[in-house]
């Protein structure tokens, strides 16, 4: 009994990647497989927050 060949990432999932990484300043893209195949990807962007009044909270 042979197994089937199966493709871990198709050419739909690529430019879901890539369209979920457009913009992405700060983050990460997780890709998650089971059995060898793409099932999730999680997008985490972080939010870099400038504080122009440091010296108020500093004393």
């Amino acid at each position: 009994m042979g197994e089937t060949k199966r493709t871990p990432i198709t050419k739909e999932q690529i430019e879901l990647i890539q369209k979920q990484a457009e913009g992405l300043r700060y983050g990460t893209l997780s890709l998650v497989f089971q059995d060898g195949v793409l099932i999730q990807i999680d997008r985490n962007e972080k939010m870099r927050v400038q504080n122009t009044d440091r010296t108020k909270h500093e004393k």
